[in-house]
């Protein structure tokens, strides 16, 4: 059963479409699974986390492992925008079960790899140990190309989380470079990757630039999900490029940013979910992790294009709103 494959896990993300075409490709999958599966992925890509679960839960028991691994995904990431913490935690455990039976069942290599591809992807975007995970490099060979790009994806994720930012930034360009075609949806979290890789190193001009590069891939599909969930890892990025220019994107980005941390520091870190994400703005939130991390005012007003007595006015009340009083206490509630 588990060597029995109808079509690639998550095959909107598996998929080589110029952008524009998503819902095209989406029409276009002969297997009813694969179609609402993709369906639900384009849901969830472009924000519509209620439509994306109201599908994905029909899958979570399904007997093709593709389809059951790719809805115990998207059941679990819509949940959180739409705060139910505990759907998400069942979610991943459906994850965690995929590859138990796999292991029991002497699976294929293909199948292995998307196991272990699914375990990472729901722990390392979470933040969370990968403990008892086969390393995913391993499987990348037998993964498909879409697939295998989003895979190192979650492998620069995670190096820049470590601050490895050359290994991350290395990492992103070896997947520009072996990519036949385009693949929207992983090309967009690698961007993601990179401009938060060259914001900490503070290269703020060549960021901006591929930020918009990416914001330019993803509008013409709406897929505002890679800036919603890398919004406070952007380190202000989306408030200097986007904000300005298109007020109306910035308000919908701000509301998913709201939901979507909340339900992530319920799983993360539940203990502080409430003064963070139900106290603090998109913006507040980007000073503060920015602050944590060392910047001065200067450096972050300039980054922000704002004044210097702005920052201070934001810390002051970023202060005021966590109860604390020094920079480095800031940490613990911008663990991101």
């Amino acid at each position: 059963m588990y060597d029995s494959f109808s079509a690639h896990l998550m095959p909107l993300i598996n998929s080589s479409f110029a952008p524009g075409q998503a819902q095209a490709t989406v029409d276009a999958f002969q297997d009813p699974g694969q179609r609402q599966i993709a369906q639900a992925e384009l849901y969830y890509f472009s924000g519509r986390a209620q439509e994306c679960r109201n599908i994905a839960e029909l899958y979570l028991q399904d007997k093709d492992l593709c389809l059951r691994l790719s809805a115990g995904l998207l059941y679990s990431f819509s949940n959180l925008t739409l705060g139910n913490p505990s759907a998400s935690r069942m979610g991943f455990r459906n994850i965690q079960e995929c590859l138990r039976l796999a292991e029991e069942n002497s699976a294929s290599e293909e199948v292995m790899a998307s196991c272990v591809f699914a375990g990472y992807l729901a722990t390392v975007l979470m933040h969370l140990p990968a403990d008892g995970l086969p390393p995913l490099k391993d499987f990348l060979p037998y993964l498909p190309a879409g697939i295998r790009a989003y895979a190192i994806y979650i492998l620069a994720h995670n190096a820049y989380l470590n601050e490895e930012y050359e290994r991350a930034l290395g990492l992103c360009q070896s997947v520009f470079l072996m990519l036949d075609g385009c693949y929207p949806i992983a090309m967009e979290y690698l961007y993601c990757v990179i401009i938060m890789c060259l914001n900490n190193q503070k290269k703020h001009e060549e960021a901006r630039e591929i930020l918009m590069k990416a914001w330019n891939m993803a509008k013409p599909d709406g897929f505002l999900e890679p800036f919603i969930e890398h919004h406070g890892l952007m380190l202000g990025q989306i408030e200097a490029c986007i904000k300005p220019t298109e007020p109306e994107n910035y308000k919908r980005l701000s509301q998913a940013v709201i939901a979507f941390s909340r339900g992530w520091m319920d799983i993360h870190n539940p203990q502080l979910q409430s003064s963070v994400t139900d106290k603090l703005t998109p913006m507040e939130f980007s000073i503060a992790m920015l602050a944590s991390k060392g910047w001065t005012n200067r450096e972050i007003a300039d980054h922000l294009s704002m004044s210097v007595n702005t920052i201070k006015h934001y810390l002051s009340r970023i202060f005021q709103t966590l109860g604390v009083e020094k920079r480095e206490e800031l940490k613990p509630f911008v663990n991101k």
